[in-house]
């Protein structure tokens, strides 16, 4: 590995680059309170206006490995591990991009444009593209926000709606974008290129096992992956067609339920006799599920948890009591379970 720190404005400005975000991703799902504490952060970080003294802020990690292909001569990096903070970063700067062209004002000498072509766009003319591709449900979007594609009739919402929550901030009596220039240009990262016999995959199934344990949710995630088997981030995959819909209605709905709080819950109602002790048992379960109810037809299985979704999204009752539920199933103590001591004594 190749680890070294530097400003997150020059790992974007990377020239001749494309920053891809591989298949096994989540898609993009930072929320409102997510953008307005980094937007607080490097507003802290640029009201210091000298330049000596200056305290940087460290953003994180960014772990990324090289791929062998180019694209119309553009080298790519896949970001394995840093997704949500390099997505809202294109965001802000988007909406920047969009206040200096509305305004005409420049950002340390830099118009709109230069934002765009330096970073948030490669290539020119007929060969335009997005710098940064996210997954299939998400990255025509970014694409047409950064002026690189047509808006898709069916746009990431999440996406549009932190955009216009950055550019909103601008429009506020007393915004200074100089300030703003300066605390972006003081982010800091660590970047880790990954070296070639290493695969992106195990490790950042690695980084969350040591960090965040992976959940039933990631698990399910990871087995559409493996079940598209080379079909790379293709509509025609079982992850693309099916997994990250769901993502994204669930994301969408912004009403306190995770996908993973779904299938647990979708699990419970189908299997509350199933008598289990902790979540590491759930992915056994949807596993059983999966071949004995839908003859491993793992599309069918989505569908029928996204209508479950769905449901749980509208109804506030029903989602509040089928996740109580699924607690105390996980915890193997189903509402109407009969203790095996009273049952059968000490």
């Amino acid at each position: 590995m190749e680890i070294r720190q530097e400003k997150l404005l020059d790992f974007l400005g990377t020239e001749n680059t494309r920053f891809v975000i591989p298949m096994f991703q989540r898609v993009y799902s930072w929320d409102a309170r997510q953008c307005t504490e980094l937007w607080e952060d490097i507003m802290r970080a640029g009201a210091d206006d000298s330049t000596a003294d200056a305290e940087p802020h460290f953003m994180g990690m960014i772990l990324y490995s090289s791929e062998t292909e180019s694209f119309n001569g553009n080298a790519q990096l896949n970001i394995i591990d840093g997704q949500q903070r390099v997505t809202t970063a294109s965001l802000l700067l988007c909406a920047l991009a969009r206040h200096l062209d509305e305004t005409g004002a420049t950002a340390d000498g830099l118009t709109a444009r230069d934002l765009f072509e330096r970073y948030l766009r490669v290539g020119g003319n007929a060969q335009k593209s997005g710098k940064l591709v996210l997954s299939f449900m998400d990255r025509d979007t970014l694409f047409a926000l950064v002026g690189a594609k047509t808006m898709p009739e069916e746009p990431a919402g999440r996406l549009i709606d932190n955009l216009e929550l950055f550019y909103g901030r601008m429009q506020e009596p007393g915004f200074d974008a100089k300030r703003l220039w300066r605390g972006i240009g003081r982010l800091q990262v660590a970047t880790v290129l990954l070296g070639h016999d290493d695969s992106p995959q195990l490790v950042f199934e690695s980084l969350n096992s040591k960090g965040m344990a992976l959940v039933t949710a990631d698990r399910i995630r990871n087995f559409c992956v493996v079940s598209d088997d080379g079909a790379g981030q293709s509509a025609d995959g079982v992850l693309e067609r099916c997994w990250m819909p769901l993502e994204q209605l669930v994301a969408e709905a912004n009403c306190d339920l995770s996908v993973n709080e779904a299938v647990n819950a979708w699990l419970a109602s189908k299997y509350r006799g199933t008598r289990i002790f902790d979540e590491s048992e759930v992915y056994g379960v949807f596993k059983s599920c999966l071949r004995e109810d839908y003859d491993d037809d793992v599309a069918a299985l989505i569908a029928d948890l996204s209508d479950y979704a769905a449901t749980l999204i509208a109804d506030e009752d029903l989602r509040t009591e089928s996740l109580e539920n699924a607690a105390r199933w996980i915890a193997g103590k189903p509402k109407d379970l009969i203790s095996e001591y009273k049952m059968f004594g000490d």
